[in-house]
């Protein structure tokens, strides 16, 4: 290998070829620790995803103790514009799920949700939460619970979305010293239990139900919300339109509303938890229905015939189908692999390295080294993709569920290609030669 002397269209080549390089494995790494709607490897306290950063916080300031208040939480973090769901989440998405792996004398109560805000989407209309939340979740520690760390275990989902929606889970895992305090977190949850709403009695309260719409009238809300404009939030989610226009009033003490019943409700509750909300302060009453609900929308209903179709399908799809085709020979397989080799080898990316190898192989004058190159090429081609086949094959064995380009989903194969394709672009370029061929 020999080098030239450098000009300046050689220099800008290698820059942008190197660049190029870089950038192709920043953005496999990149692609490998954050792939879209999942959060996969080890439990730990953190899992972050391009759209959200979630973390598993405790707060137990007088340790884990019978009777004293230990919380835990999930903390999500969104990323501008992203946004995830409360217990009803309105027009559509899905509610965040935990479900706790605690050691015996340890039970995990329901999340204390913290009050959401009305999202837009399109004409839709969904209750959410955007930039941070904390959802605590309260512990009950049994008497006879001994140990020196309280070990909790969490498998959350969450479904996060801009207009486009990206279903994400995360293991976590924490410990808790058990005698002594833990409280680095006390603000996160001190502001998660201010921005819960506070319950307070039914009392007057009621909901009454019409033909398209129910009717809230919600009594004993505190002095300082009277005359002001209220948002509102069914916990009970299938029973109202959240995006459809509603009216709210004050006759006196008394805050009422009309909202329109939804044309899809699936729900008839009994009675309606609700939270209302002016800012930061909310307020929850359990309010119970008055009057029988109308009849909820039919479900759709599948024809006849086509359920009859459905049903012959699945009973045909018990049993193997039967190919009419006759079995490929080993020869018709060769034969259709070589034909298949000669359609690629005219494609734009291929047929002109080809040329320059047989370009090279012309100005050979020794007809013996001629031949020697030609086959150690056509040996060089042919025990490569050998190799990749057996490594695929060997690896199906092993249990790993790989097919054609697997390879080009690693980062470190995509680091080396990029490497390699670098050296070509420089040699092409006129920065070295590798001898003479």
């Amino acid at each position: 290998m020999h080098f030239k002397r450098p000009l300046f269209s050689t220099a800008i080549a290698t820059f942008l070829i190197a660049t190029g390089a870089l950038s192709t494995w920043a953005n496999a790494q990149n692609n490998a620790l954050n792939l879209p709607g999942k959060a996969g490897g080890a439990a730990a306290a953190v899992v972050t995803t391009e759209q959200v950063r979630a973390e598993l916080l405790a707060w137990a300031p007088q340790g884990v103790e019978p009777g004293q208040p230990v919380w835990v939480g999930l903390k999500l973090t969104h990323q501008p514009e992203w946004h995830t769901y409360w217990k009803n989440s309105g027009d559509s998405g899905l509610p965040t799920e935990l479900i706790w792996q605690l050691p015996a004398g340890i039970t995990a109560g329901n999340i204390a949700w913290p009050t959401p805000k009305k999202i837009p989407v399109g004409t839709l209309a969904n209750y959410g939460y955007e930039k941070t939340v904390l959802l605590p979740v309260p512990l009950t520690v049994a008497p006879g619970f001994a140990g020196t760390q309280l070990q909790v275990r969490l498998k959350a989902a969450w479904l996060v979305c801009r207009k486009e929606c990206i279903p994400q889970e995360g293991d976590f895992a924490l410990n808790i010293p058990v005698k002594s305090s833990t409280a680095a977190s006390g603000e996160d949850f001190q502001a998660a239990f201010k921005a819960s709403p506070k319950s307070i009695p039914a009392g007057a309260s009621q909901v009454s139900v019409a033909d398209k719409a129910i009717q809230v009238s919600l009594a004993g809300l505190p002095a300082a919300l009277q005359g002001k404009t209220l948002e509102f939030y069914p916990e009970t989610g299938s029973v109202i339109e959240p995006a459809a226009p509603w009216q709210q009033a004050w006759k006196g003490a008394v805050w009422t509303a009309n909202v329109p019943l939804s044309g899809q409700r699936t729900e008839s509750p009994a009675s309606m938890p609700l939270v209302v909300a002016l800012g930061d302060t909310a307020y929850r009453i359990d309010a119970p229905v008055k009057g029988p609900w109308p009849a909820v929308a039919a479900a759709a209903v599948v024809p006849p015939a086509l359920e009859a179709a459905l049903r012959a399908n699945a009973s045909a799809g018990a049993a193997p189908v039967a190919s009419s085709a006759p079995p490929l020979g080993l020869l018709a397989a060769l034969l259709g692999a070589l034909l298949g080799g000669l359609i690629l080898n005219l494609m734009p990316c291929v047929f002109p390295v080809l040329a320059i190898k047989v370009v090279g192989f012309v100005h050979v004058k020794d007809q013996a080294t001629r031949v020697t190159t030609g086959i150690a090429y056509t040996l060089g081609v042919v025990l490569s993709f050998l190799a990749l086949g057996a490594l695929l094959l060997g690896l199906r064995v092993a249990g790993q569920q790989l097919g054609w380009g697997f390879h080009l989903q690693s980062p470190a194969v995509v680091a080396v290609l990029a490497a390699l394709f670098t050296l070509l672009g420089l040699n092409l370029a006129g920065l070295f030669e590798f001898g003479n061929f």
